[in-house]
Formats: C-alpha cells, structure tokens, sequence
C-alpha cells in the first residue's frame, strides 16, 4: 500500500520530473510567534530555519484565530475555517444544542466532537492519499473520521494522538513528598543491604515500588541508583535510574483504564538518602486509528509524555527558578524534560517519514510549555521587567526554540531525500503577562452578574458573564439555554452596560483603561470572532493584563508573576504565527508577505495537487507555475531574505 511506482515518464526523466505531487510535511510549532522567532533567526539560532528562509519561503507575519487560543488558532490552521465555521472557537467550548445546556457546561475544545468542517487529513484521505496526523489538535475522539470517511477512505488514513482523555502530568518527588521505609520481603538482592530504602509512588490507577541502593558496579558510595518494580516478590527491576544518566526506559501503567508509559530521571539523590528529587514524566494513551499502520506496536509509539514539568517548574519543585534567586539549576532540569518530550516526537516522526505517506501532519508543544513558563520575564513591556533576570531567563527560552528547529532538520533531511516539501506554522505568539482581570468579579460589581455564597455563578439572577471557555469572552445569559434570563429583544442594552462597566475600568497604578478595545462577533473580515459555542463579545487589553473568569474573592486586578500568555488580538505584532515553506515548487527567497492561518490548508492542497474545496476562503501560496530550473514566475514577489535581521526591527 505504500510502495509508490514511478511512471516510465518520470524515470526517463531522472531528476527532472521527481513525482506527480511531492508529499508535503506539515509541521506546527506551538506558541513561537513571528516576533521571538524572526530575532532568534537574525541571531543565527536556528541554522535549520534560516536554511529553509534562504532556499524557500517565509512570511512577514500570520495571522492567526481570535481569540488566539490553541484549540481555535490550529482548528483554522488544520482547516482553513474560523471558529464560527469550524465549530472550534477556543479551548473550551458551549456545549451545544443550546436548549438543552446552561452557559456554564463546556466540552474540550481540542477534541473532534464539536469539529463541523473536514481537517486537510480528512479532505487527503477522501482523495485517495496516505495521511498519517500524529498528535494534531481535533484529530480525536476518531469517531469523527470514521463518520466523515468511507471504510475504504478510511484506509488512507493513520492517526496517533497522545492527548486523549487517558493522560497524567509529569509530577516531582522528593523526601517532603515520599516516605522512605528500610525495605521488608523484597526478592530483589539490592534491598538486602542495610543502607537500602524503599518508597510507594502511584501512577493512575497503578501502584509502583522504589528502591535506592548502592550498586557495587558504582564507586559512588551510598545511595546511588534507583530501582523500580511492581511488587515486592519482583525479582528484577523493570527499571533502574542514575543521578545524571537521563531518562529511564519506559514503564507502562494504566491511566482510566487505558495503556500508557512515562519515564523517570533521578535529578539528585544524596548518598544517604535525606535528600533526593524524582521526575516522573507525563504519562499518556497513544490511541492509534488504523490497525494496518506500519510499525503501530514499535516502543517509541507507545510512550509520550505529552507536556514538560511544566507544573513542578512553576512551582519550584525542581529547585528555586531563577526568578525566585535560584541558580538555573531548575531551568536546565525544565529543559531536560522538554528535550526528552521532543525525542519522543521526533522518534514518532521518524516512524512517519520512513514510510511513503502523501501527507504528514506533525505537532510539537516545546515552545509553547518554554514560552508560557519562562517569555513573562524577557518582554519589555511589563512594568516590573528585570533586565538582568531576562538576560538569564533567555537562554532556556532559546533552547526550547533549538530544540524545535533539531525537529525541523530531521524533517527537511527526509524532505531532501524524497523531493517532498515542508510547511512549518505556528497557532499564535507570546505576550507577558503579570497581571489578571477578573472579568466576573468586575461584572458583579456591576449588578450584572450575582454569585450563590460558594463563590459559584446564579445564573437565575446573572445578566451576563465570562463563561469558562479560556477566551475572554462576555456572554449574554439569553433566555435560549437553560438559565437564562434575558430576553434576545434585551441583548443589545445589556452588551451596552457590559461595555461601560469593563470599559471604565482603570489600571491602579498607571490609571490607563484596561480594556482597550470591544469586538462583536463577524463572518468576514480579518477579524473574525464568535460563533455558537462562545459568547458575544470580545475584548482586547492593556499590555501586562490577562482575563480570568474566577468568582471567588473581590479584587476586580490582581498582580501575577510574569508569565507568556496568548489570547489578544491576532493582529498585534506579538500574536502574529510564522509561516514557512520549502521544497520544490517553492522558489529560493520567496516572501509570501503577511499571510492568515487560512491560507495553509488551501497550500498544502495546492501542493498535494489537490482540489481546493469551494467553501474554503484563504488563498494558496504556492506562486504560480516556475520553469524546470526553479526560475520563479515573473509575476510573483520573491524578495529574498537571506539576510534575517532585515525581518527584524
């Protein structure tokens, strides 16, 4: 099934004529926004990305989803179709039909249960392509592609997804989280000893047994390895971890009953054993479609982390951070996870590329988890920016984009090889943040919302309300869903209140408005907001400030450490996705100009030389039809961009 035949044309031709339609590889780097991106490249810190600029195509920016969420920003970019088409406007979404759910019941945006158009891997498959999706937001639950295909489209397609509801994050251990017993009834030998301790730790539903001995093979004395088992009779260990030797092989447990693996790396051990510190990485179901996919029961397509210790780093469980007085110490072990993350997907990735797939749809999170945990001390605009932390802060910030441009040349040397062609995008930039806008306290203080004496919302006397979609949107508690009060003839006045409570309301320290700008929802133009599983307005904000909808407590702003956040305006310099093309219909140099995340399924289609759907509304990219020796087409702007600080300002 995936041996393709060159006709006796193309061999006659040798290495004029490589294939009908190239296979296109379609990569997403999570969160690097245009503005870090196109610096760290006039750094010369991605060699792999620079390469592909000088010999294929970059845009001055893309715009994205708004609000710039994940779930939205890659339902666009894996689609072509806004939220109010795609069914996906945020991370979380109203549960729809309306009659029958209140404006407090949400389902996960990520998911493909409320997904109402065909994902590119949908639309390649129908046509008869070999598409493998791995870890593509919207490609699960695989309900959705079972309805949307016929068993024998079906066949064409191969999707794994490790973000299933079967997942648990990585979390730390150390002597203040775990109790260390002198073993009993172990058949291990290595527990015989006197100095040997034992600890219970659980994955999920399953229950796991540690060890620290002194192993004779290691001149270190004391306590220097770890060892893992089920039970206490286990006679071997199913794994063994040194301080400084990585991560452990891979350990299967049971997540809601599902199959999944994680990984452990001893960060530091004393050799008596009062002080140690455990990371357990992130354990997830890889759910496959397909059965008859090549190399399906291989053990890098079993383990996936996920995420990086996103959560202990932010919480100081890997050491002090830098921002705490801390000596780095936290940000390389925050590091080490990622890169372990990203060897899980490039392992994953290569399993892909060595077959003969039409379409490869990749996603990676590395930037997003470094961006979101550490890009809050490196933005200027904060009030409190420290330049001195920022200078120590940026180097991890740019090992996370590394790690991500090292996927990037594993994929372009498997392009290389098979003449195919790369598209890397990303969903969003990255602003910093330290500052959160309660938007529920502010409309309570407004008289129109009211909280029951939990904290929680009633909505029998709520007018409006921030629902818990994480996009910051305002919704009116129409009398449509369950719970609502306000008649639809009502709608306009309450948005009106809505707009002069939140508009009027003031940062404490610089008096400047905090709302900047309100948006209705639309179905054309740049902007395109809104939809029926979000609410009716939109808000853009003030530089440092990020809306919650928490009730409890009754600061309407409240100062945050700094943190990278996205949810603002597509169009702001900082939210602004990068675009990048390469391969053999795309000429050295070229500049695709300021692009949307519209135009990368119409591309790709044009690439796989596909028929673009007629309700799609983004353009392609690929310039018009060049010469055999790659002379581009007269009548396309290819500005070359070899020299990368030329992207800068």
């Amino acid at each position: 099934m995936f041996l393709r035949i060159p006709s006796v044309l193309a061999l006659l031709a040798g290495s004029v004529i490589a294939s009908a339609a190239p296979r296109v590889i379609l990569v997403s780097w999570d969160g690097a926004g245009y503005e870090l991106t196109s610096r760290l490249l006039a750094e010369g810190r991605l060699p792999n990305l620079q390469r592909m600029l000088r010999e294929g195509a970059w845009s001055d920016g893309m715009v994205s989803s708004f609000p710039t969420k994940t779930a939205a920003a890659h339902a666009v970019l894996f689609t072509g179709h806004y939220g109010h088409r795609s069914g996906i406007t945020a991370n979380a979404l109203l549960l729809l039909p309306a009659s029958e759910h209140d404006r407090l019941e949400t389902e996960n945006g990520y998911f493909s249960n409320a997904l109402r158009v065909d994902p590119v891997w949908i639309i390649a498959a129908r046509n008869g392509l070999d598409t493998y999706a791995m870890h593509a937001t919207q490609a699960y639950p695989f309900e959705d592609a079972r309805a949307r295909l016929s068993p024998s489209e079906l066949e064409h397609l191969f999707i794994v997804h490790g973000y299933t509801e079967a997942q648990s994050r990585g979390e730390s251990f150390d002597e203040s989280s775990l109790h260390l017993e002198v073993p009993a009834g172990w058949a291990v030998p290595e527990a015989w000893g006197g100095e040997a301790r034992a600890f219970r730790f659980a994955v999920a539903e399953t229950p796991f047994l540690g060890l620290f001995f002194d192993d004779p093979l290691d001149p270190v004395q004391g306590l220097d390895t770890l060892g893992i088992v089920r039970e206490t009779r286990a006679t071997v260990f199913e794994a063994r971890v040194k301080p400084g030797l990585g991560f452990s092989t891979s350990i299967q447990a049971t997540v809601k009953g599902k199959s999944a693996w994680f990984s452990l790396r001893m960060l530091d051990l004393a050799p008596d054993g009062q002080h140690f510190l455990l990371y357990r990485s992130g354990a997830a179901e890889m759910a496959i479609l397909n059965s008859e996919m090549p190399d399906a029961d291989l053990p890098v397509m079993q383990a996936y982390a996920g995420n990086g210790a996103t959560r202990p780093y932010a919480r100081g469980r890997l050491g002090p951070r830098l921002a705490d007085g801390g000596d780095g110490l936290a940000e390389m072990r925050f590091l080490e996870t990622l890169a372990h993350l990203q060897s899980q997907i490039i392992a994953q990735a290569k399993v892909a590329l060595e077959e003969d797939y039409d379409l490869v749809v990749l996603y990676s999170p590395v930037t997003d988890d470094v961006n979101h945990e550490l890009f809050g001390y490196l933005d200027e605009a904060l009030a409190g920016h420290d330049e001195t932390l920022a200078a120590k802060v940026s180097p991890f910030v740019v090992q996370g984009f590394e790690l991500q441009d090292t996927f990037l040349g594993v994929l372009m040397d498997a392009a290389e090889r098979d003449d195919a062609h790369v598209v890397v995008v990303s969903d969003h930039g990255m602003a910093g943040t330290d500052r959160l806008l309660h938007l529920n306290v502010a409309l309570a203080e407004a008289g129109l919302l009211t909280l029951h004496g939990d904290g929680s919302i009633d909505l029998s006397t709520t007018r409006a309300l921030a629902p818990p979609l994480a996009d910051g949107s305002i919704a009116v508690n129409l009398t449509g869903r369950p719970g609502g009060i306000v008649p639809p003839a009502e709608k306009t006045g309450v948005l009106q209140e809505v707009r002069r409570a939140l508009g009027a309301l003031r940062d404490p320290d610089t008096g400047e408005l905090i709302i900047t700008a309100f948006f209705e929802p639309a179905t054309s133009g740049l902007l395109q907001p809104g939809g029926a599983s979000t609410g009716d307005l939109f808000l853009d904000y003030l530089p440092g400030y990020y809306p919650s909808t928490q009730t409890r407590g009754n600061l309407v702003v409240e100062m945050t450490e700094p943190r990278g956040n996205h949810i603002f305006v597509p169009t702001r310099r900082n939210m602004l996705a990068i675009a990048a093309a390469w391969g053999p219909r795309i000429p050295p140099g070229t500049n695709f100009g300021k692009i949307r995340s519209i135009d990368i399924v119409p591309t790709v289609l044009d690439l796989l030389e596909l028929e673009r759907p007629a309700d799609l509304p983004g353009r392609s990219l690929v310039p018009p039809a060049t010469l055999l020796s790659g002379t581009p087409s007269a009548s396309f702007s290819t500005k070359h961009l070899g020299a990368a600080s030329r992207m800068v300002k």
